[in-house]
């Protein structure tokens, strides 16, 4: 007896042509690389054929409320466009939250950020930085590697995985900053610049001005790299109405703060933020001294 014809669904089938890639094929089915791989019992080393069929497994649309994770591991065979599209992200906002140039190559067991970046001020602290300004950290330039980076500190790789919590896969973008762990702190840096004491006492004022008004430890910082720069912080150059002024300006950002540079160009002291810049890592031991002698 013949039985009656079957309710089930026959599964989809995609027959492999030749140059295509499992992670492609993925994609264009709305599939993670997992879910292709689970249903063909393949591994990402498989090797396809021509005319191969691949079972296409049906997926449950997941619910839009449904959070997303924290991160991504990168699997094998897995790109940008894949991931933000298995997130419901966009290439441009994964490559963001993730500080990714255009040509940034992606490794297995690397592990990309899922959540956007928020916009607090990077200066949110009336503390001195945990490193120091000098020596602490490294600026990514196009072409680094880590253990170069390492290397020319005169640090092991470990080290300086360990300090930024990356894994011997992560990937370091140009323009990004890493950490570099060493023996001293911001404020016992030996680079640091003392003032002398008529200086000191120039400096004592404009950090009272500015704690009146409300400017936090930052703010008093960025003030003094700049006066440090536009008159040395000395009597017969200082102009209190201009120090006044200053202060004032950093008021109204109401503690926003970016960093030494983008603030006093935000508040129209662009020829001089570059050079005051450079005062930070002095300007936060003279901010130390002025406390300390002040309790």
């Amino acid at each position: 007896m013949n039985s009656g014809p079957s309710n089930q669904k026959s599964p989809k089938v995609h027959i492999y042509l030749l140059g295509e890639s499992l992670a492609d094929l993925a994609l264009q089915y709305q599939l993670s690389l997992a879910e292709l791989l689970e249903a063909n019992q393949l591994t990402p080393q498989s090797i396809l054929y021509p005319g191969q069929k691949l079972i296409i497994p049906e997926t449950v649309q997941e619910q839009t409320s449904a959070p997303l994770p924290q991160e991504h591991i990168v699997a094998l065979g897995e790109s940008l466009i894949s991931i933000a599209t298995k997130y419901g992200l966009t290439v441009e906002s994964l490559r963001a939250m993730n500080d990714l140039g255009e040509n940034a190559m992606l490794y297995p067991g690397t592990y990309l950020s899922l959540q956007a970046k928020t916009n607090q001020p990077e200066f949110d602290s009336n503390q001195a930085p945990k490193h120091c300004l000098v020596h602490g950290y490294h600026r990514v330039k196009p072409g680094d590697q880590l253990n170069r980076i390492a290397a020319f500190h005169g640090i092991s790789t470990q080290a300086l995985l360990t300090a930024n919590n990356l894994s011997w896969n992560s990937v370091v973008a140009a323009g990004s900053k890493l950490v570099i762990p060493i023996s001293h702190d911001v404020l016992t840096c030996p680079n640091l610049v003392a003032l002398s004491e008529t200086s000191m006492s120039i400096a004592k004022d404009l950090v009272a001005k500015a704690s009146e008004n409300g400017v936090t430890e930052y703010g008093s910082v960025i003030a003094l790299c700049l006066e440090m720069q536009r008159s040395g912080l000395q009597p017969e150059l200082g102009n209190k109405s201009l120090r006044d002024e200053l202060i004032d300006r950093l008021a109204k950002l109401n503690n926003q703060y970016k960093s030494v540079l983008e603030t006093l160009e935000q508040i129209g002291f662009e020829n001089f933020a570059e050079g005051a810049s450079l005062w930070e890592p002095s300007a936060w031991a003279w901010i130390h001294q002025i406390r300390s002698n002040s309790e």
